[in-house]
């Protein structure tokens, strides 16, 4: 077990009951603290307010969260930097609050930015100015601390922007040529929610917050193209007919929706090596299933990271490399080709905080590892955070399979994707780079048919 990663002390603080300001700015500076190293880890708590239970348009009542979810939850921020401190050697110790930490790495910083409480995608701005500029990100009840604590005030922007959408085109503009290539970030700021801010301001991404949804021709074909007529989409996608109305649905979106028309303008630039990746959720104007029309039809995948804390210390935590891996025995089952067979499995997995927390907190119940199970772990984890997925193997039981979900690595809607094969390779090679993998791994099981080649996780 080696500590030469870690810096001798590992700062905690808890921002459960910080305002929104005050946990935007301690996530910001958590991400250019942990550039260098992981030292500084932040707890949020357990997710009780209603707006953490939102899954699409509908809330999980107060009586289901308390009398079957909440225990279960439990504190994962708080169970994570466990592990980390009993595998990974981490030393933790309690900051008495923001201020102190304000203090403590003002020295690092080249002075603060201003974002504007009555513009809240100033916010947005503010986080970008942060990452290229090292600055903290205040609002104006928080620029005394500041102040106090010698930082100059660097970006102001209050009283700069109104609208939206002028205010994410001056963005692409001025802010996006400093940032990180291949990596976007949609965050809504009226959700409240800075969690993973901190690792967008680390890798300096381009974060905004612009609407997906026109009800249009645009829509409809792009809804046509996903989950049309089966019938219809085969004519259409023989006749190669789905690129030029991917082509048409895009360029009517955007003539009739100004934002939404920003929106493609923005996902269309990012260019990516591997493939381009867009974090975050949707925005309070539109949907998911909005969203994932469009991101998909402009080429992007989707890493879900709506309430996914400290990545910016999960990405910098080195993995053990299989040190203390429990020994895994290969299957040795014979199927009945005529028999029924059911399998378990916990969705959803390809959500960045589902990995963050443990699998909603399921990975930690005493009933785990008594039946097979399926648990969808999303693959980018291999390259967002290898420690946590890590975290997984070392502890799963021989019962305990690890699976990508439906989409592979990331989240997309296949049957607009521009360059599906592209995407399924990238899947491939982020699949393998899970786990350390034989030959012997990618073989089918006795009496399974030729072609159907399984997974060993």
């Amino acid at each position: 077990m080696s500590r030469d990663q870690f810096q001798s002390i590992i700062d905690v603080l808890d921002v459960s009951a910080c305002t929104y300001a005050e946990r935007l700015c301690a996530a910001a500076l958590q991400g250019l603290v942990n550039r260098a190293s992981p030292r500084l880890y932040l707890d949020y708590g357990i997710y009780d307010d209603p707006a953490a239970r939102r899954t699409n348009e509908v809330f999980m009542p107060d009586e289901m969260w308390f009398g079957r979810y909440r225990e279960m939850l439990g504190a994962q921020d708080r169970r994570n930097l466990a592990y980390y401190t009993q595998e990974h050697g981490a030393l933790g110790v309690e900051v008495s609050g923001l201020a102190e930490l304000v203090r403590k790495y003002a020295g690092e910083l080249d002075g603060c930015v201003v974002w504007d409480a009555a513009v809240p995608d100033t916010a947005n701005l503010a986080l970008m100015l942060a990452a290229q500029q090292n600055l903290l990100v205040v609002d104006e009840l928080l620029l005394p601390l500041a102040e106090v604590c010698g930082l100059a005030l660097r970006e102001d922007l209050r009283g700069k922007f109104g609208e939206r959408v002028a205010l994410y085109r001056w963005a692409l503009e001025h802010l996006m040529p400093g940032c990180a290539p291949g990596l976007l970030a949609c965050i809504e700021p009226d959700w409240l929610r800075p969690e993973f801010v901190d690792y967008l301001v680390q890798n300096k991404v381009f974060t905004y917050n612009l609407s997906s949804q026109h009800k249009s021709l645009g829509s409809d074909l792009l809804l046509l193209l996903a989950f049309g007529p089966a019938w219809l989409r085969e004519v259409l996608f023989a006749l190669c007919l789905d690129r030029p109305l991917r082509w048409v649905a895009l360029r009517w979106l955007a003539r009739k929706s100004p934002e939404v028309g920003l929106n493609i303008q923005i996902q269309r630039s990012v260019q990516s090596a591997t493939y381009p990746t867009l974090f975050g959720w949707h925005t309070r104007r539109d949907d998911e299933l909005s969203m994932m029309l469009l991101l998909s039809a402009t080429g992007l995948r989707l890493a879900p990271a709506h309430l996914a804390s400290n990545f910016s210390f999960h990405a910098g935590v080195k993995p053990l490399n299989g040190a203390g891996m429990p020994p895994t025995a290969p299957p040795q089952a014979t199927l009945d080709q005529q028999g029924i067979y059911v399998t378990f499995t916990l969705s959803d997995g390809d959500q960045l905080m589902m990995m963050s927390t443990a699998e909603l907190g399921n990975w930690y119940s005493p009933q785990r590892g008594r039946v097979c199970f399926n648990w969808e772990v999303q693959p980018l984890l291999a390259e967002l955070a290898p420690a946590l997925l890590e975290k997984y193997r070392r502890s799963a039981a021989v019962t305990d399979c690890l699976i990508a979900g439906p989409s592979g690595a990331g989240y997309i809607v296949p049957p607009l994707a521009p360059d599906l094969p592209r995407y399924l390779r990238d899947t491939v090679r982020l699949c393998r780079a899970s786990l350390p993998v034989t030959a012997a791994d990618w073989t089918t099981w006795p009496g399974m048919p030729s072609s159907a080649v399984l997974r060993k996780w």
